[in-house]
């Protein structure tokens, strides 16, 4: 709620900014400027803001300064960014953008041999244009991450409003999902997750994606829910390979799915030894005989035949039936 109500300000902010009249610098004034303790002050108060992915409050603080210090503190701002050379996160993307797209105000003049030459006299808007190009983003993934970071993209009609760009697009998201910030994952996760009635959902290849980068668990039971394709089997074998607490709890929901159940089973197999939940829930699925098959194969497959014994001692109540 907040990052929206920032956004619905920023262009009216901006376009304050943008009345301001140019001035002009002479060297001397622009170097005094640069050196004031209470910019250089304010500049890394913003740049901590944008590195710590809260681009909307330091884009908020920065538009509060008045001008003409608002213009210094942006280009010291960007300048640190810069120098620092960041990886880039879509919040961070987004303000570097917000700041190339900002018309300076101070110029700085430079005369002799007769010519007069006007430029901008801080350059924040082609070291912003140097970082995105240097991240390599394009103008798509820039719009991505202004809407979910501002959140301002529906989802559903971004995917379905024009069907020659729908796989684009998809995939463009898929690319870039682990890119997001935690609050704009959040944002797109519970555009389907909140919706008490479900009528439309994205491919399998974006759930899982999605799902894979917020390891939301409301998120996981809609995916294990779906029809089970090359997607759901992709991340079924990931989660076995990672073995986690969450990664268990994952093939315990998924073996639900009829058409994952036994390879579920298979994968759970190998951590039943080191994980509880995992041996509590295959003792629970012992009762159905081609399930205990799949059970006893696979633990003779992991080599787990002395542990075997011992646990059908533990349970003999599974084997006396």
């Amino acid at each position: 709620m907040q990052k929206r109500l920032l956004a619905a300000l920023l262009p009216a902010m901006l376009g304050c900014s943008f009345a301001v009249q140019a001035i002009e610098l002479s060297v001397e004034e622009k170097q005094k400027m640069l050196s004031d303790t209470q910019s250089q002050e304010s500049a890394q108060r913003i740049v901590s803001l944008a590195l710590s992915e809260q681009s909307d409050q330091a884009n908020f603080n920065l538009l509060r300064i008045k001008q003409p210090q608002q213009e210094v503190v942006r280009f010291l701002a960007i300048k640190s960014i810069s120098e620092s050379a960041p990886q880039y996160t879509s919040d961070l993307a987004v303000f570097v953008d917000a700041q190339r797209k900002v018309v300076p105000s101070l110029t700085i003049v430079e005369e002799g041999n007769g010519f007069r030459f006007v430029s901008s006299a801080f350059s924040y808007q082609i070291m912003a244009q140097r970082l995105i190009d240097g991240w390599k983003l394009n103008d798509q993934e820039i719009e991505l991450y202004v809407g979910v970071e501002n959140e301002q993209l529906d989802l559903r009609s971004w995917l379905t409003e024009n069907p020659d760009q729908a796989s684009q697009r998809e995939k463009l998201l898929i690319n870039n999902v682990d890119k997001l910030s935690d609050e704009g994952l959040v944002y797109l996760v519970g555009q389907i997750t909140d919706n008490n009635v479900l009528s439309w959902l994205p491919s399998s290849d974006l759930m899982v994606a999605m799902a894979t980068a917020s390891n939301n668990p409301d998120l996981y039971d809609i995916v294990w829910k779906m029809k089970a394709d090359s997607a759901l089997s992709r991340e079924l074998e990931r989660l076995g390979q990672d073995g986690s607490d969450f990664s268990i709890q994952q093939m315990i929901v998924a073996s639900q799915n009829p058409s994952l159940s036994e390879r579920s089973l298979q994968l759970l197999a190998k951590y039943a030894p080191t994980s509880q939940p995992a041996e509590d829930f295959l003792v629970s699925r012992m009762s159905n005989q081609s399930d205990a098959q799949v059970i006893t194969e696979s633990f003779q497959g992991y080599g787990y035949n002395s542990w075997f014994n011992q646990w059908a001692s533990k349970y003999p109540e599974i084997f006396n039936r």
